[in-house]
């Protein structure tokens, strides 16, 4: 009781005096004043390649607000090569790739295998799921040059734990990451 009063009395004289609350009124010493941080949006970065030889190392989004310009240049460089055929670009795919980009390191770009799919090129595929989030750009297959894939799978299935969500395939000669159901497997291809 007499905790909890002490707690009131501190607070309210901090209220009162437009300070902040001291630690010591809580038993636990002098703490000092938290340092001003600096609170302006963040850029958030992605560098690709994608099997075209097509590179692009831009700042899709500030904070919450994404440039268009951007999300094109990144929409054509996920489009359906095989067709030549642009798809849908979830912010959140973008999101997913640029937090294992932020893992791995900006050293190098992550290589797309492959982005969007048609219904047709996902048919042709031998190895492609009937209900591929590619077709829906849902997905992306990646490769890190001179990272071995287990690691960069590794990467990307420690960002679905922490999150609750994201599928992480390892194939193999490369990683698939979605943004559908948490999700994880093993499959290697010749």
């Amino acid at each position: 009781m007499l905790r909890r009063r002490a707690l009131i009395a501190g607070l309210g004289a901090a209220a009162i005096g437009g300070g902040a609350a001291r630690a010591d009124v809580l038993g636990y010493g002098d703490v000092p004043a938290p340092a001003s941080q600096d609170l302006r949006p963040r850029d958030r970065w992605l560098w690709l390649q994608n099997n075209a030889g097509e590179e692009v190392a831009v700042a899709y989004r500030t904070g919450q607000d994404y440039n268009i310009a951007a999300l094109a240049r990144l929409q054509a460089l996920f489009r359906d090569l095989r067709a030549d055929a642009p798809g849908p670009i979830p912010g959140l795919l973008l999101d997913m790739l640029s937090l294992v980009q932020e893992r791995i390191g900006y050293t190098r770009p992550l290589r797309l295998i492959s982005g969007y799919r048609t219904p047709q090129t996902n048919a042709m595929l031998p190895h492609a799921a009937p209900n591929s989030l590619h077709m829906r750009g849902m997905a992306a297959d990646i490769v890190v040059r001179g990272m071995s894939q287990a690691d960069v799978c590794a990467h990307a299935s420690l960002l679905s734990n922490h999150l609750g969500f994201m599928g992480v395939g390892w194939y193999g000669s490369f990683t698939h990451i979605d943004i559908g159901p948490k999700a994880s497997w093993t499959r290697m291809l010749n």
